[in-house]
């Protein structure tokens, strides 16, 4: 088994092969369902380093398994790997080569950093105390990649008893970990509202049935939910993203549609914030002469961090790791994550990546000019690898 100096020395070996894969898969971002190219690109990669890999799963989902020994147990490591179709803005010199397709969210660099993992582990992959999984997962911006992969049986001749994912963030530190107990994401839901009316001349308003005068009314109704009908102290988010409708200037439109998310931490905040969207929406149509129908369904669940993996995983990093800061994360995000529905079957954990070092490099997730630092990858990998050299320290945790 390797010790700390020569693990951090093959660590910086591969930085410029990591760098180049992380600006490869950035070039060529695909988005959710459609990672043809991106998945026939890292599953080569995979079979370069002698893994076995199994394709289409679940869409374009790549299962490649790093086999040790049949009595040893399964860890596996997950990466999405989809785009966001936004334009890239970062300004960098291996910014998108298409327009409205971007690496906003950092999947470029989560997969790049699991294909490192594999690199490391695969040059002492007879010494290793666990087999390897390595997930790299479609669509998870529209949050169906997971539950796909799961319902197209991923884990259909062997079952992990571990698994973690990474994800880059910009509001910490270049190089840091970040690390929650418990709850680490909230649940999303996906919504759509179609309002029908009658359409008419700009002119003729009484002659018609407004229908996107009747959808402003819903939406403002809707944003009051959160601060009037639900507690306070159980964070929830309610956000419009998209309202499509019209035709002219001077055409009063017969239909209108609006979709968003909701996001909450609790099951009664979820259960108000639906009830009083059905009352919202129906009373309102119904006011002003107009149909409508409300459509909303869970993309993904709460994502709980395992307490005991999250303790281990902290030992582990500090022993392998010990220049890359830890940071104790004091609350959950709101973002939805569907790394979720493997936690539903598997225990592990999901942890922060800090990107950011500069402003270039600390604008939001699924801003256009998004970028990381990419020396904070060398982390990434580490962590990744970390985990399973220091299996056994998991092992004492279940």
């Amino acid at each position: 088994m390797m010790n700390r100096a020569e693990f951090d020395s093959i660590l910086d070996a591969l930085m410029p092969d990591i760098i180049r894969d992380r600006r490869h898969l950035h070039r060529h971002p695909e988005l959710s369902g459609e990672e043809k190219q991106t998945s026939a690109w890292l599953a080569d990669r995979c079979r370069e380093l002698g893994l076995e890999v199994r394709e289409r799963i679940g869409g374009y989902g790549i299962l490649a398994k790093m086999h040790v020994g049949h009595a040893l147990p399964w860890l596996a490591l997950r990466a999405d790997m989809d785009a966001l179709p936004v334009e890239d803005q970062s300004g960098t010199d291996y910014a998108s080569l298409f327009p409205q397709r971007a690496h906003a969210c950092g999947h470029d660099a989560h997969s790049a950093m699991l294909l490192g993992a594999a690199r490391v582990l695969s040059r002492y992959r007879h010494n290793l105390p666990c087999n390897v999984a390595f997930i790299f997962q479609p669509a998870e911006e529209t949050c169906s990649g997971a539950a796909a992969m799961l319902a197209d049986q991923v884990f259909s001749d062997f079952k992990p008893q571990h698994i973690f994912a990474f994800h880059v963030y910009p509001q910490l530190p270049a190089g840091s970990l970040g690390i929650r107990e418990g709850i680490m994401c909230a649940a999303a839901d996906l919504f759509e509202v179609h309002v029908q009316g009658r359409g008419g001349h700009a002119a003729r308003p009484h002659e018609a049935t407004d229908v996107i005068l009747i959808a402003s009314h819903m939406i403002q109704a809707l944003h009051h939910i959160i601060g009037r009908r639900v507690d306070p102290l159980a964070p929830a988010v309610l956000t419009i993203g998209q309202i499509r409708g019209g035709f002219a200037a001077n055409v009063i439109p017969d239909h209108v549609s609006f979709s968003g998310t909701v996001r909450t931490l609790h099951p009664d905040a979820h259960e108000t914030i639906r009830h009083q969207m059905i009352h919202i929406i129906r009373q309102t149509a119904e006011a002003w002469g107009a149909t409508a129908s409300f459509t909303l369904h869970q993309a993904c669940p709460v994502l709980r961090n395992d307490v005991a993996c999250a303790r281990a995983s902290r030992e582990i990093f500090a022993s392998w790791l010990p220049e890359a800061p830890l940071v104790e994360l004091d609350e959950p995000s709101m973002g939805g994550e569907d790394f979720s529905e493997f936690l539903r079957h598997v225990p592990g954990c999901l942890f922060r990546l800090g990107t950011g070092s500069s402003p270039a490099t600390r604008y939001p997730l699924h801003h256009p000019s998004f970028n990381i630092d990419e020396q904070a990858m060398k982390h990434g990998i580490g962590a990744m690898a970390a985990l399973a050299l220091g299996y056994e320290r998991l092992q004492q945790a279940l």
